[in-house]
């Protein structure tokens, strides 16, 4: 069985690389030495159909997938769409403005009957996960079915990783996978 070391790779290095291995069809080994990597592989076992067997160690982490039974290239979904939040605000101009209008935008799509498949978060856009009134309208968002994905890296570089109060700490293949998978991306 291949094994991958994966260690010291930042997000998405570690999922490219597995990625990669699963395209072969057979059963791996990765090292990795962050809960961040182990979650986002551990998502990525599931979405490929894969048994997956994680051993946590003293800095190391080792994830075992079985053979894919999946493609993971699925087909866009016929209407579903997707809302990417690359800053703390809507539009330009006013900051205080944006925020507040990013607050009525999640607010507004929890109204919905059409809720997004997915709204993915980057840069300043992870800020929003990490405000109360925001989560709120997120975690109203999941509830409806909708999969929130908040960039880790942004997270760690703004110091806020451990006040993220919505969604699923992602990564950039993961968000960008995303993106694939629906019919349109909105921008706010």
């Amino acid at each position: 069985m291949n094994h991958i070391d994966a260690m010291g790779k930042a997000c998405p290095m570690p999922v490219i690389m597995a990625k990669k291995e699963l395209a072969k069809g057979e059963g791996f080994s990765i090292s990795v030495d962050n809960e961040t990597a182990v979650n986002n592989l551990t998502r990525l076992a599931n979405a490929m159909g894969c048994t997956l067997e994680v051993k946590h160690g003293e800095g190391e982490h080792v994830l075992t997938f079985g053979a894919p039974t999946k493609s993971g290239e699925e087909e866009s979904a016929s209407g579903a769409y997707a809302v990417f939040f690359n800053k703390e605000s809507v539009g330009t101009g006013n900051d205080e403005l944006g925020f507040n209008l990013a607050k009525m935008m999640l607010y507004t799509l929890t109204q919905t009957d059409n809720v997004p498949a997915y709204v993915l978060m980057m840069n300043g856009g992870a800020k929003l996960a990490c405000n109360e009134e925001c989560a709120a309208h997120l975690n109203a968002l999941i509830d409806k079915g909708t999969t929130v994905m908040v960039c880790g890296t942004c997270l760690n570089y703004f110091g806020i990783a451990d006040q993220c109060k919505a969604g699923i700490v992602s990564n950039m293949y993961d968000i960008l996978t995303a993106m694939q998978q629906v019919s349109k991306v909105i921008t706010a």
